[in-house]
């Protein structure tokens, strides 16, 4: 939503992959060749695009200038989604990766990412009597 809009707005699965290639552009031929024959014959007999520059499909007026993390640059968060909006799943950077990204690390705490995870919710535990200790020691 950095747009303000739907990126790729389809209406349907078909629309919506036009969408995507109109603004990315057709996907290579490598990654055509993984798709079952009826769809690679449905996109190879479409129109070709070249897509669209992320400086166009993001110009720098969606970013704010005024950051507190003066690393934070435009350029950067145009790499970063020129990582992400890749069609070819293959190719497309992980979530690792991403984490590692100069746009996004400013943030990144790996206290967070390796913490346990919580504990599961005893969905009956508000229908039992407990003493302040017992609840006390539920918030542990």
């Amino acid at each position: 939503m950095i747009r303000g809009s739907v990126l790729f707005p389809g209406t349907d699965h078909i629309d919506q992959w036009n969408k995507v290639i109109e603004q990315l552009g057709t996907p290579s031929q490598d990654f055509l060749m993984k798709l079952n024959q009826s769809v690679r014959t449905y996109v190879e007999n479409r129109p070709r695009y070249a897509g669209y520059s992320f400086e166009k499909l993001f110009p720098d007026v969606l970013f704010p200038a005024d950051s507190d993390h003066s690393k934070l640059k435009a350029s950067q968060a145009r790499d970063l989604l020129s990582k992400m909006l890749v069609i070819d799943a293959s190719k497309r950077i992980s979530v690792d990766e991403a984490l590692q990204h100069p746009y996004i690390n400013v943030w990144f705490d790996p206290a967070e990412v390796e913490a346990p995870p919580p504990k599961i919710l005893d969905k009956q535990l508000d229908e039992r009597e407990h003493t302040v200790e017992e609840w006390k020691g539920q918030m542990e």
